[in-house]
């Protein structure tokens, strides 16, 4: 990890520490509510270099099933209490790190009205860690249904990649940072979709960090989009060291994310 090693120890503490306070944030308020939650994605995956995981552009994915019976956060009731909590999660974790390197950025997501989309691929036990209750991991469709999925997935980047001309055309600024959070969920999976289409167990892929992920993109002679996929977390390290106020580097971000996503619809295109 070079020069990242000693910035990715701390991030590593810090994301540890950032589940610890929602788990105890869950424990102490919504036991009544909340049937289970556990996190996923690359915060909680083995690093082995700087791309497996980028303060800010990488999230701290937080997956939540209520209970039954629960509007857990479900109307604008809810809305005031939402931001309160923002701030007990803010506050605990700066109080608790005052010399933070960086806040998590934590994504929440309610299962109850995606748990039974037959599109939705379920996380395995090992891929992830429990934060309250026990949680149910329902299994997930064949492999040839789950590769399916996943080359139409990378076909609707046709619809979606046109519509990003217009939308960056006037963005400076804090409006940069827009358009990345807008790119960012469809180019962290878009290489494993790819690679999913010519390989035996596609499931397996989901486990596997970045690092890993590149070397299976070069295995198989996607060398560009290798490239692409390193560069775009790099930029995303400079960035986030600039606290994302260079908008040129914000730019080169973006312009990256983009090839990744461009390169995988070409190759997508080949396989219909």
């Amino acid at each position: 990890m070079s020069e990242y090693s000693e910035y990715m120890k701390q991030a590593r503490k810090e994301v540890e520490l950032c589940l610890d306070i929602w788990k105890n944030l869950f424990a102490e308020n919504y036991s009544e509510t909340i049937e289970y939650a556990y996190s996923k994605g690359s915060a909680i995956k083995e690093w082995e270099s700087f791309i497996d995981y980028v303060p800010i552009l990488s999230d701290v994915d937080i997956h939540i099933k209520a209970r039954d019976y629960s509007n857990f956060f479900g109307d604008e009731s809810s809305f005031y209490e939402s931001v309160n909590l923002s701030e007990m999660y803010e506050t605990r974790y700066i109080e608790k790190n005052p010399k933070y390197f960086h806040i998590p950025r934590t994504q929440i997501v309610k299962l109850n009205k995606i748990i039974d989309v037959p599109d939705f691929i379920h996380p395995r036990e090992d891929e992830i860690t429990p934060l309250f209750g026990k949680p149910v991991l329902i299994e997930n469709p064949s492999d040839e249904i789950i590769k399916k999925v996943d080359l139409q997935s990378l076909l609707d980047l046709e619809e979606f990649l046109p519509t990003l001309s217009m939308s960056m055309i006037d963005r400076t600024g804090l409006d940069l940072w827009i358009m990345v959070r807008r790119m960012n969920w469809r180019i962290s999976p878009a290489p494993i979709r790819l690679l999913s289409q010519n390989h035996d167990k596609p499931l397996d892929l989901w486990e596997l960090n970045r690092t890993m992920i590149a070397k299976e993109l070069e295995k198989q002679e996607f060398y560009l989009i290798a490239e692409s996929y390193k560069d775009y977390y790099y930029e995303g390290w400079i960035t986030f060291m600039e606290d994302f106020t260079n908008s040129q580097s914000l730019r080169r971000l973006i312009s990256s994310g983009f090839e990744v996503m461009k390169l995988c619809l070409e190759e997508a295109r080949k396989l219909v």
